[in-house]
C-alpha cells in the first residue's frame, strides 16, 4: 500500500492504538508485578515509581529490583539490564531510516515511546505505509496507548505493596504477547528461518548468565535470516 490513499493523523492515531491494544491488556498487569517486586525489594516509592516513567522497559526494570534485593553490586545490575535492553539496537537500525524524516521534535519524543511492542508494530506498518506523517502519528497513538496501563499498573504496584496476586500470569502471559507480535512478522523463509534459529540457540544458551542467550540468539538468526535473504535476492 502507498500514500495514495493516506488516513489523516486522527485516522493514523487510531490504527495504531487498534493494532497495539490487545498488547496493551498485559501491560497493566506487567506494571503491576514490577511495583509489586519493587516494593518486596525494598525499593522506596518514588524511586520505584520514577523508574517505569524514567527507563520505562519492564523487563530490564525487573531484573534491577532482583538483583538489588539480591545484593548484587549496583554495576553488575547495571550491566545486566544493558544487555537485557541491547535488542533496542536491533529496532533502532530497523527504524532509524523512517526515524530520521521526522522533524527533531518528533524523532526524539517518538523515540521515548518504543517498546518492544511499538517498536515490533511500526516495524510492520512501516512496510505498508510510506508516509512520514502517517508513520508518526501511528506511533504516537500506538505508544501512548500501551504506556497509559504501565503507568498506572507501576503506580498500584508500588502503593499496594506486597507479592504479585496469584491472578498475574506474567511468566505465562508475556510470552504469549511477544508470539503475538513475531508471527504475523513471519512473511518468507529467511524470516522463518531466522525466528527458529534465533530461539533455539536462545534456548540451548539459557543456562549462561545475564540474558547473554538473549543477545546470541539475536545474532544467530540475524545472521541465518541476513544469508538466506540475500542467496534469494541473488
Amino acid at each position: 500500500m502507498d500514500t495514495a490513499a493516506t488516513p489523516d493523523r486522527r485516522a493514523a492515531m487510531a490504527a495504531g492504538v487498534r493494532r497495539i491494544f490487545p498488547l496493551s491488556l498485559i501491560a497493566g498487569p506487567f506494571g503491576l508485578a514490577y511495583g509489586a517486586t519493587a516494593t518486596a525489594n525494598e525499593i522506596g516509592d518514588v524511586d520505584g515509581i520514577l523508574a517505569s516513567f524514567v527507563i520505562l522497559a519492564g523487563a530490564a526494570q525487573i531484573a534491577l529490583v532482583d538483583l538489588n534485593g539480591d545484593g548484587a553490586a549496583w554495576y553488575i545490575a547495571v550491566s545486566t539490564a544493558i544487555v537485557i535492553n541491547l535488542r533496542f539496537v536491533l529496532y533502532s537500525a530497523s527504524l532509524a531510516p523512517s526515524f530520521r524524516e521526522f522533524e527533531p521534535r518528533w524523532r526524539f519524543g517518538l523515540t521515548y515511546l518504543l517498546t518492544d511492542q511499538t517498536s515490533v508494530l511500526a516495524i510492520q506498518e512501516f512496510e505498508a505505509h510510506r508516509d512520514p506523517a502517517y508513520r508518526r502519528w501511528f506511533v504516537l497513538g500506538a505508544g501512548v496507548w500501551f504506556t497509559i496501563p504501565w503507568f498506572i499498573g507501576t503506580t498500584v504496584g508500588v502503593l499496594a505493596g506486597g507479592d504479585i496476586p496469584d491472578w498475574v500470569q506474567i511468566g505465562f502471559v508475556v510470552p504469549l504477547m511477544f508470539m503475538a507480535l513475531l508471527v504475523p512478522a513471519l512473511t518468507s523463509r529467511p524470516k522463518l528461518a531466522a525466528a527458529i534459529v534465533g530461539a533455539t540457540v536462545a534456548a540451548a544458551a539459557q543456562p549462561l548468565p545475564d540474558g547473554v542467550n538473549i543477545m546470541l540468539g539475536a545474532a544467530a538468526g540475524i545472521g541465518v535470516g541476513t544469508v538466506l535473504a540475500e542467496r534469494a535476492d541473488g
